[in-house]
């Protein structure tokens, strides 16, 4: 059987080699997970050109073909080309046997309508919810998009054969399907625990000195504005002087800088604040989060935060946004709602210097992480595929 994965992913083609590479999870792991079920696999999605990917992962892998937009830059773009991305995929749709579709995305959107209209069989992979990805990602037009999008996509959700979630409850009630084959499993990737994370991080807190600095962490693509990084900062500018002068923030992540420098400018942050670029997914990113005091995920937009789970691998104390699917990890005294600064600068003032607060949420956040271990995700995964061979 030959697969057809669907999305509008970004991905990144080497100006040098020609290879393709990616800032995301779409990466040359992650497609084994058809391949052990499907004999090929298709990807449609977007492409652009760097000369440096060096931070980036392989997309590529033996078994599977990529056809990409490489004229698409997204927003209003996909409906000023709606046409030749029609075409595209309902050539692609007809060669293929199982149609794969990743939301949100509106190229996702398109293929669902083809489908729809003509009974064909696909599988909705719901990552994050279209209404909080255009509401909260600035500026009107992503607004007025927002309630189409949200339609659509509850549209193509609901009419799909078989759906598979990242969150255990909470797209599920926003995006509900009539699908007879459901799962629902995150797209983290935890290859295994390190169990002396823990005892590691409860060292750490132990050795913590009081007054002295508070090193706290954000990961995200620095150029989109739904990760929170105004509230961030925003609560942190309002921290009393005996805190806000002790502060460390370091921001990771690719994208361009100029809106985050700005706002860090804006509330007189600069001091505080060192935005050290892109890390690679892995040990690099675990040596971050290790090096942390606190990890905060402001975001305003989600499906189940991988960075989150990440952190709570790590044994990371961790603040966070109500968003989306949020919740089901953390405590709610741990939870602000999205764009509340206020709140997010009462919790950080809770944490700071309370080692035995800290090492409360290093138990519960290591703890919890285990339910996200690869191995179990994965079999949740291949009962679904399992499934679907069998039903398409």
């Amino acid at each position: 059987m030959k697969a057809l994965f669907i999305h509008d992913h970004p991905f990144i083609k080497d100006g040098k080699s020609g290879k393709l590479y990616t800032s995301g999870n779409l990466n040359s792991v992650l497609w084994e997970r058809y391949l052990k079920h499907f004999d090929s696999v298709t990807v449609i999605g977007r492409c652009k050109t760097e000369n440096d990917t060096s931070r980036y992962h392989l997309a590529e892998k033996e078994g599977v073909t990529f056809d990409l937009f490489t004229n698409v830059s997204g927003g209003a773009d996909y409906f000023k080309k709606r046409k030749s991305i029609e075409e595209k995929l309902i050539q692609e749709i007809k060669k293929h046997d199982v149609i794969i579709m990743r939301f949100p995305a509106t190229i996702s959107v398109f293929a669902a309508d083809y489908c729809i209209k003509n009974k064909i069989k696909y599988i909705a992979e719901v990552v994050g919810c279209s209404w909080d990805a255009n509401w909260n990602y600035g500026g009107i037009a992503p607004k007025l998009l927002a309630p189409y999008s949200f339609y659509k996509m509850k549209k193509a959700v609901k009419n799909a054969t078989a759906t598979i979630y990242v969150t255990e409850e909470f797209l599920q009630k926003r995006y509900p399907t009539k699908a007879k084959i459901k799962a629902f499993a995150s797209n983290v990737i935890l290859p295994e625990i390190e169990e002396e994370a823990l005892p590691k991080r409860l060292q750490k807190i132990e050795n913590t000195s009081k007054d002295g600095f508070i090193k706290i962490g954000i990961i995200g693509n620095i150029s989109v504005k739904y990760k929170g990084y105004d509230v961030l900062l925003k609560a942190l500018a309002n921290l009393p002087d005996e805190f806000r002068n002790r502060i460390q923030l370091e921001i990771v992540g690719g994208g361009n800088p100029s809106y985050l420098q700005q706002l860090i400018s804006q509330f007189q942050l600069e001091k505080q604040t060192q935005i050290k670029g892109k890390l690679k997914a892995g040990r690099e990113i675990f040596d971050f989060l290790d090096s942390l005091d606190l990890y905060i995920h402001p975001s305003k937009q989600e499906g189940l935060p991988r960075v989150v789970i990440e952190a709570m691998s790590r044994a990371c104390p961790i603040l966070a946004s109500s968003v989306a699917g949020t919740p089901e990890l953390l405590e709610h005294k741990f939870l602000h709602a999205p764009g509340d600064d206020k709140t997010l600068t009462k919790q950080m003032q809770l944490v700071f210097d309370n080692y035995n607060q800290q090492k409360e949420m290093a138990n519960q956040n290591f703890s919890k992480s285990k339910a996200y271990l690869f191995s179990t995700l994965e079999k949740r995964r291949e009962l679904f595929f399992e499934q679907v061979r069998n039903t398409f």
